[in-house]
């Protein structure tokens, strides 16, 4: 299925700033070089809507690559030891938007942190990014093999940025849920 602002269920998101998530489907941030940071727990949604700007910013012809943070790093890592890390970053920062979901799902290791840190300085005021993260900021040290990683990463993808934030239960366990009540009403 397709992921689009369309499909999105916005009354199941309650506290989702639901006007500056439709303000951003202008696409207008990318003009700006701004960011995008959808922060909320696993399942509420941050892929959905990462997937469906995406599109949007396609739709305007606008470059756009979605990535998840980890495929990412591995193929960063990939191209450094093939001696082509600076050409698969150039390469990468031609993009006007990244999106770089499920940022915090996996931990990196120190050099893993570093590929990173790389490519987010490469795109910090140049080109515009979509992260989204099921942890809040302050846990990221967790992630970025120490806090002043984690903070410098922080600083840059913030700076310029557009935080939303969603919550509730998962839409995956609601279907299913919902799914389970069907087959036993069936029965």
């Amino acid at each position: 299925m397709m992921k689009t602002l369309d499909s999105f269920d916005f009354d199941s998101q309650k506290t989702l700033d639901r006007e500056a998530m439709l303000e951003l489907f202008s696409c207008d941030f990318v003009a700006r070089k701004e960011n995008v940071i959808l922060v909320g727990e696993v399942g509420t949604g941050k892929t959905h809507l990462s997937i469906a700007l995406v599109i949007a910013c396609c739709q305007k012809d606008l470059r756009a690559r979605f990535l998840t943070a980890t495929s990412l790093v591995n193929g960063l890592a990939e191209a450094k030891a093939q001696g082509r890390l600076e050409r698969k970053i150039e390469h990468l920062a031609r993009f006007d938007v990244v999106c770089l979901d499920e940022l915090g799902y996996m931990p990196f290791d120190r050099p893993g942190a570093d590929l990173l840190f790389n490519f987010i300085s490469r795109m910090y005021e140049r080109r515009s990014l979509i992260v989204t993260t099921n942890l809040p900021f302050a846990r990221w040290g967790d992630v970025f093999y120490d806090a002043t990683a984690a903070a410098a990463m922080i600083d840059r993808i913030v700076h310029h940025s557009t935080i939303l934030k969603t919550e509730g239960e998962s839409f995956r366990l609601k279907d299913r849920k919902r799914d389970a009540r069907t087959r036993k009403a069936s029965t």
